[in-house]
């Protein structure tokens, strides 16, 4: 089996990132340019403060078993990492709060960035979910570039090995509820086993950044040696009528990136309902809204933020062609499942259910 740890080559993307900039006109280049404003806001919320200071005891305790660890009287001592979990449900902002987190931390300087080193290494689990394919999505991520799949007695070992020399001291792995899906129990307790191993190597202890939906909370639950050393952070659903200043601040600060941009129609308590309900009450399912909404209205040449743009984005983005059935239309629109207009389920070749929902993708995405 071929493997090598050399860095990846670097693509081609430059050349085609400017090809499309060189065939854009100016109307679309205007457009492209508020959408990255637009896109380019940073919303704080109060998830923000308390990431950061989780995340600071997480680095405080790092400090603390390596100062204990080089003390002579307590080499013999046993060593272990500690583990912050962050739960929510799918679109409520978790990923991109610890990204912006990560990235504004001078402890994590080189966060992202390929082929610098950086303490801090973060991957997303693997759906279908093993231990063989987390463990080789790990190693990808730091630079393997092997011809096969490592075997997974062999990989596990060798990350241990790597983290070591390449002064790794934490992982993040985001939608990490996908190793707490598995029904089979041994199986499960051989992912939370290993997971274990790595917190408790005395050798190169690591520590862990879980990220995914609220069945992760399990995560380790019946053990008491790691259980204490778990920390929590949980991001609750937005609520009406408690939440509704919130969002009015949300769309107007988003607004404010097109400065002649007039979204006072949108700011009712109706429609702030109307919004909620259609974003499942998810922070970052909303701000996709807003930022869609603002794309259709651009798009338009107004300069009028409404509800008629929002109920276009949400065709666009649901695919719901009939009044009745957008939120931002309907009459009943509370009644609409939103769910199962927002989530794809992906099947197999016969039309059986495979893996967990996808959130349909945002127009914004792609479409400026």
């Amino acid at each position: 089996m071929a493997r090598t740890w050399n860095k990846p080559k670097p693509g081609k993307e430059g050349a085609f990132l400017a090809s499309i900039d060189d065939n854009q006109t100016a109307e679309r280049k205007t457009l492209f340019d508020a959408m990255q404003r637009v896109r380019s806001v940073v919303l704080s919320t109060e998830y923000d403060e308390l990431l950061n200071t989780e995340i600071q005891v997480l680095l405080d305790s790092i400090k603390m078993e390596h100062a204990l660890a080089s003390m002579r009287q307590r080499r013999s001592s046993k060593r272990a990492g500690r583990v912050l979990i962050v739960t929510g449900e799918a679109g409520a902002g978790k990923s991109h709060a610890l990204m912006n987190a990560f990235e504004s931390r001078p402890e994590f300087e080189n966060f992202g960035v390929v082929g610098e080193a950086c303490p801090l290494l973060s991957v997303v689990a693997p759906s279908p979910f093993t231990l063989k394919a987390l463990g080789n999505e790990i190693v990808r991520k730091i630079g393997y570039l092997g011809e096969r799949d490592i075997p997974e007695g062999e990989v596990w070992p060798m990350i241990r090995i790597l983290m070591k020399e390449l002064q790794i001291f934490i992982i993040h792995i985001d939608e990490a509820q996908h190793g707490d899906q598995i029904s089979n129990h041994a199986v499960h307790q051989a992912v939370e086993n290993t997971l274990k191993r790595l917190l408790q190597d005395n050798d190169w202890p690591l520590w862990l950044i879980l990220s995914g939906l609220p069945e992760l909370a399990r995560f380790c639950q019946g053990d008491r040696s790691i259980n204490r050393r778990i920390h929590h952070v949980r991001f609750e659903s937005l609520r009406f009528p408690e939440h509704a200043e919130a969002v009015r601040g949300t769309i107007r600060e988003i607004s404010s990136a097109c400065p002649r941009l007039d979204c006072s129609a949108v700011l009712s308590d109706e429609f702030t309902a109307r919004l909620l309900h259609a974003a499942l009450h998810q922070f970052g399912i909303l701000i996709e809204f807003v930022q869609d909404a603002i794309l259709e209205c651009l798009q338009t040449g107004k300069r009028k933020l409404s509800a008629d743009h929002f109920a276009d984005a949400y065709s666009a983005r649901t695919g719901e062609t009939a009044d009745r059935l957008n939120v931002f239309l309907a009459d009943d629109w509370d009644k609409i499942d939103v769910e199962i207009a927002l989530y794809e389920q992906p099947v197999d070749d016969d039309g059986n259910p495979v893996g967990r929902k996808q959130r349909k993708p945002s127009p914004a995405e792609g479409k400026h």
